[in-house]
């Protein structure tokens, strides 16, 4: 994907998408000396006054296993609207704290890529406690069919069991691979999304699902990442516009 420095976080603020909750994926490199001081670049920018008008939820993430990615760590800025991105970006842009964030990441990071996301739907509880997150890569080609298919999912009697939070997202810029969809799924710790992995894959639904989902999307690849630390007033839930 594309490589951009961090002041593209601020760039996509201004992206404009329809009114439907928009989220990016903002990955970096660094040393684990430096990621304790990239938590307190972030703590600082959080705090100052643009900051404290932040109307989302900013997850700092690691990355526990993403392939052949550089990435170490990502920043996951999530809002309920553009419109909220866009007045947000105008107050941060004017306060020197951005700059002084953007200098001490340059500092103490590499910039890996940026990409841009509508989440389209979701499924499950959306709650704040979850911190293990698995992100599944797919080239969509039957939008409506792939849809469907997570619906009848979800609906079955194993979908019924599952104890996370799921997203549907589409990328909407940054998308240079071939990836044109993400699932985002959501676990209180790795342990539980072991034992529901294993009560998916036992089931006659899942092997459906995989079946249907088949003829409709391409998949890609996973990567499982954490949550270390957030920020902003906002809930999962409340962002989703539930």
């Amino acid at each position: 994907m594309k490589r951009i420095g961090f002041t593209a976080i601020g760039l996509l603020f201004f992206s404009h998408a329809a009114a439907a909750q928009t989220w990016s994926a903002i990955s970096f490199s660094t040393t684990a000396p430096n990621a304790p001081l990239v938590v307190a670049a972030a703590d600082a920018l959080m705090s100052s006054a643009a900051g404290k008008t932040f109307p989302g939820k900013l997850l700092l993430q690691a990355e526990v296993a993403d392939g052949d990615s550089p990435a170490t760590h990502s920043f996951i800025p999530i809002y309920k609207t553009a419109a909220e991105r866009e007045t947000f970006v105008q107050a941060l842009q004017a306060d020197p704290a951005w700059n002084t964030f953007t200098a001490e990441m340059a500092k103490l990071s590499q910039p890996v890529s940026t990409v841009l996301y509508r989440s389209a739907k979701t499924w499950g509880e959306l709650v704040d406690t979850d911190h293990v997150w698995m992100g599944y890569a797919f080239h969509v080609t039957d939008p409506a069919a792939f849809v469907a298919s997570l619906n009848k999912l979800m609906a079955s009697p194993t979908g019924k069991k599952f104890p996370g939070q799921v997203y549907l997202s589409a990328v909407v810029a940054g998308g240079i691979s071939p990836v044109t969809h993400l699932i985002s799924v959501g676990f209180a710790s790795q342990a539980e999304m072991e034992t529901w992995e294993a009560t998916r894959d036992a089931s006659a639904d899942w092997a459906a699902y995989i079946k249907e989902s088949r003829k409709a999307a391409e998949f890609l690849g996973a990567n499982l990442s954490q949550d270390l630390k957030s920020w902003g007033p906002a809930t999962l839930s409340s962002l989703a516009g539930h």
